[in-house]
């Protein structure tokens, strides 16, 4: 039987040589490497693990995979001693074998919103579970930016990508393309019509739910700051304001529909709003940034929030627990669409292709904006 006993030097450079010997009748053998020279470390394959196990390479391929030819003892052997060499797999190698690089690609619009880093964070928790990579990129909402992106897709062999498309974007052939190459593709928030797979965010139910609260605190005259209806989320949250108003029995205006979707822009079309009409009393805004830009020019202008004023937004970002008064809005629990889309995508690295598409639910986060009914 053949040991290894592995002996390390205290000092500064690493150095190690491995005495083995052979148990027999006789009195054992020892035998001595020489150190190895430290200009020429390299990190440990399998070939050093076979020379100093003075097994095949084979042998120990196999044992690290834990395969049923190989007995327990040789196993542990070359287990205990990949452990103590503190021995990696050459991922480099195993991709060039497998096909796989063992990275998956993510694309959103922007990385300052807190959403969409709550969906990275997610991506990433699945992918490091499965031994993936993950690379990050950010269209910053031009079309022509995330074209040029999917080009550089295939020069880095990803195995798949998550995606969610810039407001710019209607015609998304240039995704189409990668599929065609095999390339897995799992859409999330902003997605394209079509039998695609997809995670997707409760939208009309979010929008629904926070416009019934504001009616529910008592308003009448609610303006809706929102995003282009050519976004699918866009027209799933507008149907549900407008299905709320319906449904409480109180008229909508399509004056009260307005596209607005950034904190600066708020600040504008608030003045402006209050203004043309100073008798609103909610608003249901697409984001949380807008809805705290349109606060803070209600609060410039005079308005108390929520005895004047009620508002209401979406995402549950960071900024809505901290802004004064806090924001009441909705929870788009970014994390969990983003553990959603990873394992959607590393079940579809199978190469067939599917279109299944998965819903996460929406909650309301009540806070000092509108009210406790």
């Amino acid at each position: 039987m053949l040991q290894t006993i592995l002996v390390h030097t205290t000092t500064n450079e690493f150095q190690s040589f491995a005495i083995s010997f052979v148990c027999c009748k006789k009195k054992p053998i020892f035998m001595q490497s020489k150190p190895k020279n430290n200009m020429s470390r390299h990190p440990i394959t399998i070939k050093d693990l076979a020379r100093i196990l003075n097994v095949s390479v084979s042998t120990v391929s196999r044992a690290l995979k834990d395969h049923p030819d190989i007995s327990k003892t040789t196993k542990k052997s070359v287990q205990d001693l990949a452990k103590e060499l503190n021995y990696r797999p050459n991922e480099i190698a195993l991709s060039l074998k497998n096909r796989k690089s063992k990275i998956i690609g993510i694309m959103v619009p922007k990385l300052v919103h807190h959403f969409f880093s709550s969906v990275i964070e997610g991506v990433e928790n699945v992918a490091y579970d499965n031994d993936y990579q993950v690379m990050i990129y950010h269209s910053d909402e031009m079309l022509e930016r995330e074209k040029q992106l999917t080009q550089s897709f295939m020069s880095y062999r990803l195995d798949g990508l998550i995606v969610s498309m810039s407001k710019e974007t209607e015609d998304f052939s240039h995704f189409s393309k990668l599929s065609q190459l095999g390339i897995p593709i799992v859409y999330f928030d902003r997605v394209p019509n079509g039998e695609f797979n997809k995670v997707l965010f409760d939208d009309y139910q979010g929008a629904f739910d926070a416009v019934s609260h504001l009616i529910s605190c008592g308003c009448k005259k609610i303006v809706h700051f929102g995003v282009s209806p050519t976004m699918d989320i866009g027209r799933k949250r507008n149907k549900g304001y407008l299905d709320a108003l319906a449904a409480h029995g109180l008229p909508s205006n399509d004056n009260f529909i307005i596209q607005c979707d950034s904190y600066e822009g708020a600040l504008k079309t608030t003045e402006d709003m209050l203004y043309l009409y100073p008798d609103i009393d909610g608003i249901f805004a697409v984001n949380d940034l807008t809805a705290i830009g349109a606060m803070k020019q209600l609060q410039k202008m005079g308005k108390r929030i929520p005895e004047d004023v009620k508002i209401m937004g979406f995402t549950n970002e960071i900024s809505s627990a901290i802004s004064s008064p806090t924001l009441s809005t909705v929870d788009q629990q970014g994390v969990l669409m983003g553990e959603e889309a990873a394992n959607l995508l590393l079940d579809n690295m199978d190469g067939i292709k599917r279109a299944q598409v998965i819903t996460v639910g929406a909650n309301l986060v009540i806070r000092e904006s509108t009210c406790n009914p």
